[in-house]
């Protein structure tokens, strides 16, 4: 690619844009891949981690569902 965004060789002049197009994005794209598409999904993960934590509300102690060996105990002392 590098001969072709150079312009080299016989006809080089019309092949050099494409050459460099593509060695362009190439480049781009790569340095998306690494550095972009990991920090957008880092922040998104991040946002939605934070409007989770947001919507949790603290049930009262009589609300939380009993274990069934401590409700077994209770009423076997009952009775």
């Amino acid at each position: 690619m590098v001969p072709m965004a150079l312009g080299l060789g016989d006809g080089g002049e019309q092949n050099a844009p494409l050459g460099r197009a593509v060695i362009g994005g190439l480049l781009l794209a790569t340095v998306a891949t690494l550095f972009f598409v990991p920090a957008f999904f880092s922040f998104i993960h991040a946002a939605s981690s934070a409007d989770a934590s947001a919507s949790r509300v603290a049930l009262p102690q009589a609300a939380l569902p009993s274990n069934s060996m401590n409700s077994m105990r209770l009423r076997s002392n009952c009775l």
